[in-house]
């Protein structure tokens, strides 16, 4: 949890966590770790899992990194804009 003075990149707008989902099925692709699972599977560079999930999470990750975000480095799926801390802490409710 971030210290409400100091904010977070999320709460200034500028995280996002993401996976990819297949059109035609609607559902998740598999990538190499579940989406919040916290072991070694989740790093971005871990070489385990099929060379498939690798090809989705490296897709995920250049496709991300070309619009100006960058891979958190213990977790594929989070991604933070790369200007984060020029942006204002944002603290609202998300009834408002």
């Amino acid at each position: 949890v971030a210290d409400p003075s100091k904010g977070s990149r999320h709460n200034r707008g500028c995280a996002v966590d993401l996976t990819l989902y297949d059109l035609r099925t609607g559902r998740p692709v598999e990538m190499v770790s579940g989406y919040d699972e916290f072991s070694p599977r989740a790093f971005p560079a871990y070489p385990g899992g099929t060379s498939r999930q690798r090809w989705y999470r490296d897709l995920l990750r250049r496709t991300m990194e070309a619009e100006g975000f960058e891979v958190y480095r213990w977790e594929w799926w989070h991604f933070d804009y790369h200007l984060w801390n020029r942006y204002r802490i944002h603290n609202r409710p998300l009834s408002d």
